[in-house]
């Protein structure tokens, strides 16, 4: 097997697609595809350097480099949030990152969400400054703030 039939196989196995893939390096898919069906010889220098730095692999083996463990490849969901979070400015990766930080805090988009309450009777309760102008969801609130209020007198 020739090095442009091993690349062409790594990225198939790794990604599914050479479209996919190409997404993920930023380079177009025609350009690629081209290149992987007649020789990755003819192609930038500068891209298969990309190429392999995406795909951990050495410029000149087109192995895999052993820096980093093989639990270490990334999924295609988090290759493509990099590649879009690589798009952003500092001022947008900073805002990236305090809303994924955000999204953490919410148990219903976290797998480690952790509460601090050891009590099993817990229950997350969430007081809104509205009025829904309903009064049977008005006279469930009221009763859900007057347990609440009970219970932190009590401790």
């Amino acid at each position: 097997m020739n090095k442009t039939e091993k690349l062409k196989n790594i990225i198939l196995s790794r990604y599914g697609s050479i479209r996919e893939f190409s997404k993920i390096v930023g380079i177009p898919s025609t350009t690629l595809t081209s290149a992987l069906d007649r020789d990755i010889g003819g192609m930038a220098v500068d891209r298969v350097i990309k190429i392999c730095d995406v795909l951990d692999l050495n410029v000149k083996t087109f192995e895999p480099l052993d820096t980093h463990s093989k639990e270490s490849i990334l999924s295609k969901e988090e290759s493509m949030i990099l590649f879009n979070f690589n798009k952003l400015n500092d001022l947008g990766k900073n805002e990236a990152n305090k809303r994924v930080a955000e999204l953490t805090e919410i148990a219903k988009y976290s797998y480690t969400h952790e509460t601090k309450h050891n009590d099993e009777s817990y229950i997350p309760t969430t007081f809104a400054a509205h009025d829904d102008s309903d009064p049977e969801i008005a006279k469930h609130d009221a009763d859900v703030a007057r347990k609440f209020l009970s219970k932190i007198k009590k401790k």
